[in-house]
């Protein structure tokens, strides 16, 4: 083979390989993306709580619950109602774990398993089937009752023994949704004023205000205000009972929640009623010990599992900020380091000279951050169109890509910058798969790869690799059919005139005549 048959076959094979990771990485993405919001991860353990002990709270006759879903600790200490029954009894800040998803964190409430007990990490649109059995709290207290404003699907899945409203065509639909908004508000009146041990009344409209609108818009302050008159109103039925009001989330500014972030996992809570001495306030507590609290006002018995503590023991001793957050597997951290490290081990190898560093790649992620901010689960980002991400993104990052390709070709083989170009991103990529335990969903399994601070990244750096490898095999493409159609036939040398010859004198004797 010569070598330039070489060179060709070398190219073909490298422009079909790029083209395959192109085309494929985001078809992975959008199936990594539906595991994530459809499955549930392997269970594990939770994050550690601080050790204490203490009582817990003694069981009542009645004890109500509301949740405000999507309430935020800043809006919720501007709300009347909200802060009356604070005042007249403990006022929580409360860690609802990760991921901060309102069908994981309620199981997480109702039955003191975190979400990495349960492996109940997203399921959107997926209630439980069948309900939380007794190792939850409402099926061990006959009569339980839950009422939801709409998405009745979150509280069909928690194992009450009436939860409204019922199911529609599907489980996850409600049945005849017009007739169950006129009628809901005067149901959860009616639950809340009768005998049952345990009401449950779960508000939705902040969260649904919250993604359409964002956390900061004018119809999410109308919505929380219009939940707190509503709070008004049913604590007054039963000014007797041990009221819990809860939140399983906040929003971010321009709406969306599911991630880490602070200001989204951690909500208020407020608890008052027989035996909650008023004026109570605590540190951060975990969403557990509420299940716990609840668990002891109601009679119930949480699973032998939980890390519940109890209600004194955990005002005793609060987290740190990122207490609840569950650490990654060594096993799969260590694998993750080391895939990251044998990638810049083959960058290295590429590069040899500055101008082939991938210098592409570090420009594309502070593009990122720059413009988009730190990928979590709470961000459209993570799960938006291709498109959108990299055309404000990271395309002036392509650019560069494009030209140092153009230039290395000129000056290394093709092996050389292919490694010094993508080598590293790979592997970046391939250690989120690691850490994130996300290669059984790569090969098929049905199973949500979702840990703090990692999974969100999966999403733009698919993309990111992506577009390099398109962007890689354009460049590559234009310098060889530019190189080759550069290359005309040599031109021919120069030509001179032709030159007479020279005449040779006629040395024949002249006729004397």
């Amino acid at each position: 083979m010569t070598k330039r048959i070489a060179i060709v076959v070398a190219t073909l094979v490298t422009l079909v390989g790029l083209g395959v990771t192109a085309w494929f990485l985001p078809r992975l993405r959008r199936s990594v993306i539906h595991d994530i919001t459809t499955w549930d991860a392997p269970p594990g353990d939770p994050a550690p709580l601080p050790a204490a002990t203490g009582p817990g709270l003694a069981a009542v006759p009645k004890t109500r619950v509301i949740l405000v879903d999507g309430l935020s600790e800043e809006h919720a200490r501007t709300l009347p109602a909200w802060s009356d029954v604070c005042k007249r009894g403990a006022r929580l800040r409360v860690d609802v774990g990760f991921p901060s998803v309102s069908l994981p964190v309620e199981v997480e409430l109702w039955s003191g398993l975190t979400q990495q007990q349960t492996g109940i990490v997203f399921r959107s649109g997926r209630p439980l089937n069948p309900p939380l059995d007794r190792r939850g709290i409402p099926a061990q207290v006959p009569g339980s009752i839950a009422i939801a404003e709409d998405h009745g699907y979150l509280v069909r899945s928690l194992g009450f023994s009436v939860a409204e409203p019922a199911a529609g065509a599907t489980p996850a639909k409600d049945a005849d949704p017009a007739a169950w908004e006129q009628r809901w508000q005067a149901r959860a009146r009616e639950v809340v004023a009768s005998d049952t041990r345990l009401a449950f009344i779960h508000i939705l409209r902040v969260d649904t205000a919250g993604h359409k609108q964002g956390a900061t818009s004018d119809a999410y302050r109308q919505a929380a205000t219009d939940a707190d008159g509503m709070i008004a109103e049913l604590v007054a039925l039963a000014p007797e009972a041990r009221w819990f009001l809860l939140s399983d989330h906040g929003h971010r500014p321009e709406g969306g929640h599911g991630g880490e972030e602070p200001y989204i996992r951690q909500v208020e809570a407020c608890v008052a009623g027989p035996g909650i001495a008023a004026g109570t306030t605590s540190g951060l507590v975990h969403m557990v010990d509420v299940s716990r609290a609840i668990a002891d006002s109601t009679g119930a018995t949480l699973d032998r599992t939980s890390r519940g503590r109890p209600f004194s023991a955990a005002l005793a001793a609060p987290l740190a900020d990122d207490q609840a957050i569950p650490p990654l597997p060594l096993h799969q951290g260590a694998l993750a380091i080391f895939a990251l490290v044998a990638g810049l081990a083959a960058s290295t190898w590429g590069v040899r000279r500055w101008w082939l560093a991938p210098l592409w790649f570090p420009i594309a992620c502070a593009s990122l951050l720059a413009i988009r901010g730190e990928p979590t689960l709470s961000m459209r980002l993570v799960y938006e169109g291709s498109g959108r991400i990299a055309a404000v993104t990271w395309l002036p990052a392509l650019l560069v890509l494009g030209g140092s390709v153009w230039f290395g070709l000129g000056r290394a083989t093709l092996g050389r910058v292919l490694v010094a170009q993508l080598a590293l991103p790979a592997s970046a990529l391939a250690a989120l798969l690691t850490a994130t335990g996300a290669w059984p969903a790569v090969l098929g399994e049905d199973v949500a790869p979702v840990v703090p601070r990692y999974t969100a990244w999966l999403s733009p750096l698919m993309l990111m690799v992506s577009h390099a490898a398109g962007a890689f095999a354009l460049a590559l493409l234009a310098r060889r059919v530019l190189r080759r159609s550069d290359r005309s036939a040599p031109p021919a040398p120069p030509r001179s005139e032709p030159v007479a010859e020279p005449s040779t004198p006629d040395r024949r004797p002249k006729d004397p005549s």
